[in-house]
């Protein structure tokens, strides 16, 4: 799959801009991660304590959408021998993340190098997969408020940031660096990589991401898991409910 209109016109006069904001990306990400991994977070109030509660039930939250993720990983039609190719499971990315918040974000975007290299496919490219998909799991996880399908809004504000605003980033910053690094000619890159990541994570989100939502977002709340539900940034007094404290 080559779309020749795309490598036209991302790989020809936007080439150097698109590279550009690819690693404008990819410098992002990693602020991200770092920002977030040292226990703060951003809010509409700044800069705030993420309080996410570091215990047994946020580890296997972790691990599980980790798993998930890593074990739907071959299950895909390869388009591009050695990058990649139609896999649903990666319309999950932004599933896990709002319905877990930081832990599903964690467990997702962590799992793109540790998947590769139990497949013995760690490249260069699993760089800019592992910081890419900060876009698809962080930005839902931090925008996306409730889940609740029945609402609207709740529908829209998922669709913006889970289906359209973080795969758009994610298939900039991907085909961006691949074409920096010279993993794959120009052509591929914007051609054939960027067209792979849109049908993954907004086509196929497009279909997945309602059915899952309605089927899973009741469980998990009625379970306690829920993030907003466990933790409040910016609210030592909300980090976790009493009776949630003593499960986890």
């Amino acid at each position: 799959m080559n779309i020749q209109f795309l490598a036209d016109f991302l790989g020809g006069p936007l080439r150097p801009v698109m590279i550009g904001l690819a690693l404008l990306g990819m410098v992002l990400a990693v602020a991200i991660w770092i920002m977030e991994f040292a226990g703060w977070t951003i809010t509409r109030d700044g800069f705030v304590k993420n309080n996410v509660p570091w215990n047994a039930t946020t580890i296997a939250l972790i691990a599980v959408s980790a798993a998930i993720y890593i074990a739907g990983r071959p299950l895909q039609f390869q388009f591009i021998p050695g990058i990649g190719g139609f896999n649903p499971t990666m319309s999950l990315a932004p599933i896990f993340s709002v319905l877990f918040g930081l832990p599903g974000a964690i467990g997702v975007t962590f799992s793109m190098p540790i998947g590769d290299a139990i497949s013995g496919a760690l490249t260069l490219g699993s760089v800019a997969g592992f910081l890419s998909h900060t876009f698809v799991t962080w930005l839902p996880y931090k925008m996306v408020k409730e889940p609740n399908f029945k609402a609207p809004a709740a529908v829209v504000s998922y669709y913006v940031w889970g289906v359209f605003v973080g795969p758009i980033i994610h298939s900039i910053v991907i085909p961006g660096w691949l074409d920096f690094t010279h993993v794959v000619p120009t052509a591929v890159a914007w051609g054939a990589v960027t067209p792979a990541i849109l049908l993954n994570h907004m086509i196929t989100a497009i279909v997945v991401a309602p059915i899952l939502m309605v089927i899973l977002y009741p469980i998990v709340k009625a379970r306690g898991l829920y993030w907003h539900d466990r933790y409040q940034p910016g609210s030592p007094a909300k980090t976790m409910p009493p009776q949630q404290a003593k499960a986890a």
